[in-house]
């Protein structure tokens, strides 16, 4: 099997954390049920992502939908614990991409991802990542989010390579699926060791 490019997500494989693990604590804390934030991202993660909805606006809505009223400083004390939660990084995916990088492969980054997160945070913390990347889509930026169609075919566009080429790298089955359905080759990311070991058989 040809693959001549290997495109990362980033929350959960080009970081060793995800919003979850720290908002889940902050909830326990403050007293607030953890399905409120299951059925409030649910409906409305996707919208924020594309950059339709501010965080702000988004957990406006989840605490709207449960029917709380949640002071201003606890609904920011959330806000920073969703955007630092994000913010860890996986150097070991980061030594991965220059590997691929090192031997041929053309690097993709395809995220779901606010447009403040990403000039906030992203940009600045991950900016290695991002260096070696040869094409790269940001949901936010774009106002469509993954499992769209849509934004498969941006990112094959922007690389310049037919879809059968392109492995994409997701801890998400939902997105892994999306990029299959796209045409492209898929590996759903469980850990380091797993992927890579999944990646050599896959382009035997």
């Amino acid at each position: 099997m040809k693959i001549s490019a290997v495109v990362f997500d980033f929350g959960g494989v080009m970081t060793t954390s995800t919003m979850p693990q720290r908002v889940i604590a902050l909830a326990k804390e403050k007293g607030i049920d953890w399905n409120v934030f299951v059925d409030g991202f649910n409906a409305h993660r996707l919208d924020y992502d594309a950059g339709h909805i501010t965080l702000g606006e988004m957990y406006a809505l989840i605490w709207g939908d449960a029917g709380l009223s949640v002071p201003d400083e606890t609904t920011a004390a959330f806000m920073k614990a969703d955007d630092e939660s994000w913010c860890y990084r996986n150097e070991r995916t980061l030594e991965w991409m220059k590997a691929l990088k090192g031997r041929g492969f053309k690097i993709g980054i395809l995220t779901n991802m606010a447009p403040k997160f990403a000039r906030e945070h992203f940009e600045s913390v991950f900016a290695d990542f991002i260096a070696l990347a040869d094409a790269m889509v940001i949901s936010g930026d774009e106002g469509i989010v993954k499992p769209q169609r849509e934004i498969y075919d941006l990112l094959r566009s922007r690389i310049g390579l037919p879809a059968e080429e392109l492995c994409f790298i997701d801890d998400v089955e939902k997105n892994v699926n999306g990029s299959r359905a796209a045409g492209w080759n898929a590996i759903r990311f469980a850990t380091n060791d797993q992927v890579e070991a999944d990646f050599e058989k896959f382009i035997l």
